[in-house]
């Protein structure tokens, strides 16, 4: 009777399976190309760095090698290769990473690991941003040269970064030079300096504040908790109406924190003289001053706080030759570099010598031609005076509402009248002014009586223009002036008051009597601030409300006499 035969399945299989690996050249070799760059990797990069960042070298050696004894294991008993190699090489990625993280959670962050080369982690960097800004309007560019991301839209800072936005979009559309965040008696409020007009943006809830304070603050390389200090820097922004430069202001108080954000502050001081706004007449009192034989003396260059005071003073400065003469500035503060002057910043120079003495020994030097910045420190303007007649053009900056209390306050801090005269050349003051929108400005209808109240002739009554912010595209659609995004307003123009100090008014300020230089001036035609304003109405650049809006709410004060006891009343 034959033997039955029953075959042992399981035997069979797997002397199938050896037979087919060891008849296999590539499985070899993908065995070898896991566990050999895994020992290298152990051998020459991991153990040493255990050692030197203090890990448990000995327990982390049995890990690695029982983590490679179990992959073996995995692709050798595995009956299926394409099963038991896999796991393989999960074992061994498996316990890289976990080094990887566990070592990294001990080092600082400049030793950890990057998964990535720094040329490609900046690429990823770059994809992942241009995902972010698809949602966002504005980047940032940090004070070192390099984009800031923009927070994904699952990142806990992409609904900061959009209030962000909420706030600054707007501002900037409407071509705000500045942004104000501010603590206040009803909140905390965000606004606008458009053309000059403050214009509210937002009310801020005093839990979202600082976040968003904190958040721009990062953008700038700024202290986040530092909240008191007075901090500022500089950093770019790219927004819906282009790349912008940003200088950032922050300080704290009791009330809380400020910050200030001021965009392209440099390119709005660097107008040309030309640009400024300066009548013909008023043209032709500063224009000996360029010339060598008239380089000499004091000019008292004067505007309110936010009047564009450090644009005239730079303005005045650059039309002179920088490579001809010897020009330099004494500044608390360089705010624009002009080619070819030597700009001196104050507290950068020596904040611990006093602004007059720095002031003096400057003046010893022999400069042809200096501007002094506005400054609060006593004796300032007694050494500018110094000098005299024969002394170097020096343009002084101060901040002062007009012309007459510039030389009340100038022959106050000189101290001597006679001192204070003999080098004085002129003294401008000035004040901003909106400019018409030329795109939608439209011709205004003034009633005679009005004119003739404010000296206009009737006849330049046609040429008189107003504000409207309005177009009409279609006959029955009315829609906001694109240009100037519906104010009317493009922009801002000085108008100033130029009063020239001959031989005759000179004689009159010894005298200690300001008004009767004043009316010497106006004899020779000296313009006063308000005409000035109205002959740009008269040429169609601004509106009669634009003139009432800076002038309608202080009466035009009457010239008052130099304090001291050489004064007369």
């Amino acid at each position: 009777m034959p033997i039955a035969f029953e075959p042992n399945i399981p035997s069979i299989l797997a002397a199938t399976a050896d037979a087919a690996f060891l008849a296999s050249f590539i499985k070899p070799v993908l065995l070898l190309a896991s566990f050999l760059p895994f020992a290298w990797v152990i051998s020459s990069r991991l153990e040493p760095d255990a050692r030197i960042n203090r890990m448990n070298v000995a327990a982390w050696n049995a890990a690695f090698v029982g983590t490679a004894i179990a992959a073996l294991a995995a692709a050798l008993l595995i009956p299926i290769f394409w099963v038991g190699w896999p796991i393989a090489v999960l074992l061994l990625v498996g316990v890289l990473f976990a080094y990887w993280k566990i070592r990294d959670a001990k080092v600082p962050e400049d030793r950890r690991f990057k998964l990535f080369s720094g040329e490609m982690q900046a690429k990823l960097e770059a994809r992942r941003a241009r995902r972010g800004i698809a949602a966002a309007q504005i980047a940032f560019t940090g004070p070192d040269g390099v984009a800031r991301n923009v927070p994904e839209k699952d990142d806990e800072l992409f609904p900061i970064h959009m209030r962000v936005e909420d706030l600054l979009v707007p501002a900037l559309e409407r071509r705000a030079s500045r942004v104000e965040i501010l603590p206040g008696r009803n909140g905390i409020v965000a606004s606008a300096l458009v053309d000059g007009v403050r214009v509210a943006l937002a009310k801020l809830s005093p839990e979202e504040t600082p976040p968003i304070l904190d958040y721009i603050k990062r953008q700038a390389d700024l202290d986040v908790e530092d909240r008191r200090r007075l901090q500022e820097a500089e950093f770019r922004l790219r927004g819906p109406t282009g790349d912008a430069a940003v200088t950032l202001t922050t300080s704290g108080s009791s009330a809380g924190q400020t910050l200030r954000l001021e965009f392209d502050r440099r390119t709005r001081l660097g107008r040309s003289y030309d640009t400024l706004g300066l009548h013909q007449n008023q043209k032709a009192v500063l224009a000996p001053l360029t010339e060598p034989e008239h380089r000499h003396g004091v000019v008292l260059v004067t505007a309110p706080a936010g009047q564009g005071l450090t644009t005239t003073g730079y303005a005045l400065l650059g039309r002179h030759d920088a490579f001809t003469c010897n020009i330099k500035t004494l500044e608390e503060k360089v705010e624009f570099d002009l080619e070819g002057v030597d700009h001196v910043g104050w507290t950068t120079s020596d904040p611990t010598t006093p602004f007059a003495t720095t002031l003096q020994s400057m003046l010893r030097r022999d400069p042809d031609i200096m501007l002094v910045g506005a400054t609060n420190e006593p004796r300032v303007l007694s050494t500018a005076a110094g000098p005299g007649p024969d002394g170097p053009l020096l343009y002084v900056l101060m901040q002062q509402p007009g012309v007459a209390a510039a030389i009340t306050e100038w022959c106050r801090s000189v101290g001597d009248l006679k001192a204070a005269s003999r080098g004085l050349r002129a003294v401008t003051t000035q004040r901003l002014m909106r400019t018409l929108c030329p795109n939608c400005k439209q011709p205004a209808q003034t009633a005679p009586d009005q004119l003739r109240k404010l000296g206009i002739p009737e006849r330049a009554a046609g040429q008189i223009q107003r504000a409207v912010g309005k177009i009409q595209p279609a006959r029955n659609r009315i829609e906001d002036c694109p240009v100037c995004q519906g104010s009317g307003y493009l922009g801002q123009v000085a108008v100033f008051e130029v009063m020239p100090v001959d031989d005759d008014v000179r004689a009159q300020l010894l005298a200690g009597d300001l008004k009767a230089a004043v009316a010497e001036a106006r004899r020779k035609k000296m313009l006063l601030l308000p005409e000035a304003a109205l002959a740009k109405v008269v040429a169609g650049e601004t509106s009669l409300e634009e003139f009432a809006r800076v002038f309608a709410p202080k009466s035009a004060a009457r010239p008052s006499a130099p304090r001291g006891s050489a004064a007369k009343s």
